[in-house]
């Protein structure tokens, strides 16, 4: 089968003031789409003259949380009350949020691998290709809402990627401590190739950071608040949105880079000893596997290789080889970001 192709097209005005609610038409073709539409929800919210601010999530259609938060500011936002612009795209992976998966069905692409995507190639590059050429060249601001999806539950979470503009780093940071989510992972620039909110922003000088707002295949009661009062901590210090007086005075997020979690070892029905938020040791044991084709079989159980706090867990009981059990992070210093 050769390339699926597909094109991308708009009706947004992004320089008129007001309220615009639309979408993006993905073309498409293919046995179940034939000279068809794919709708990609997207709103722009513009008064004034202050910064351009991107606001993504549905990166990964099984992630929820930033959905319910960019699609409830689209209805509720008065464009009177705005300095500057919002772009709102709430179900960027459309075909993967209709789906509810991570990977679109239509090209089995990652969109959070595939920066800067391709003009009139697959669904997915397609995508990836409108908003690093229309989209990002208008922002000041990126806030890329994900969440641990079906597979995995997270502590609410922001992450902070140091990449190769380091004047970049800071202004980074200093949002991240205005978003105030309890923990900030810090990642490499080797987590950066073909990521929205890392290598894509940084072309365009944009400042930019993404989240883990709970997961678990729901929508996580903590992970959106956190996130709701995030983004509009975040708008209020741009400027975007007036100052909220009641906003009482916030903690910096505790900075933590991932460490080596434990694994599944082999097939089975995981049974785990750990909660989220636990700090543990080096040597521990994880949880148990057991067997579920040979009731009789030697049960395994995973050890964590390092000392941590447990800031992530696999919510799926059953495990292959391989799977991930918990993420394990530990603290990072101020200093080294800086």
């Amino acid at each position: 089968m050769g390339v699926l192709r597909s094109s991308t097209t708009c009706d947004i005005d992004f320089d008129k003031k007001g309220r615009q609610v639309s979408v993006v038409r993905l073309g498409y073709s293919d046995n179940r789409h034939a000279y068809s539409m794919i709708p990609i929800p997207i709103a722009v919210i513009a008064n004034g003259a202050g910064p351009t601010v991107f606001l993504a999530a549905g990166t990964h259609g099984d992630e929820y949380e930033g959905q319910v938060i960019l699609r409830r500011m689209i209805h509720s936002l008065d464009p009177a009350s705005v300095n500057g612009r919002l772009i709102i795209m709430p179900a960027l992976n459309y075909p993967a949020v209709l789906a509810s998966a991570r990977i679109s069905p239509l090209d089995d692409g990652n969109l959070a691998r595939v920066f800067p995507g391709e003009e009139g190639a697959s669904p997915t590059l397609s995508i990836a290709h409108f908003v690093d050429s229309k989209i990002l060249p208008l922002c000041d601001v990126l806030m890329d809402l994900h969440s641990g999806g079906r597979a995995a539950d997270m502590i609410p979470q922001t992450y902070l990627c140091r990449g190769s503009d380091s004047a970049l780093n800071p202004r980074r940071l200093e949002l991240l401590d205005i978003f105030a989510a309890p923990l900030t992972v810090v990642a490499g620039e080797e987590a950066s190739p073909g990521y929205l909110d890392y290598s894509a922003a940084e072309r365009y000088g944009i400042a930019s950071f993404s989240t883990e707002l709970g997961g678990g295949g729901g929508v996580d009661l903590e992970g959106l608040e956190v996130g709701i009062n995030g983004v509009n901590r975040v708008l209020h210090h741009l400027g975007v949105l007036p100052a909220d007086p009641s906003d009482t005075k916030i903690q910096s997020s505790r900075l933590v880079t991932y460490g080596s979690g434990p694994y599944a070892s082999a097939n089975g029905l995981f049974e785990p000893y750990c909660v989220m938020g636990e700090e543990v040791k080096a040597g521990q044991v994880a949880g148990c596997i057991h067997p579920q084709d040979d009731p009789g079989g030697q049960s395994v159980e995973p050890k964590f290789p390092t000392d941590g706090l447990i800031v992530g867990r696999r919510v799926p009981a059953i495990v292959k080889a391989g799977d991930f059990l918990f993420s394990v992070a530990t603290d990072v210093s101020r200093d080294d970001i800086r």
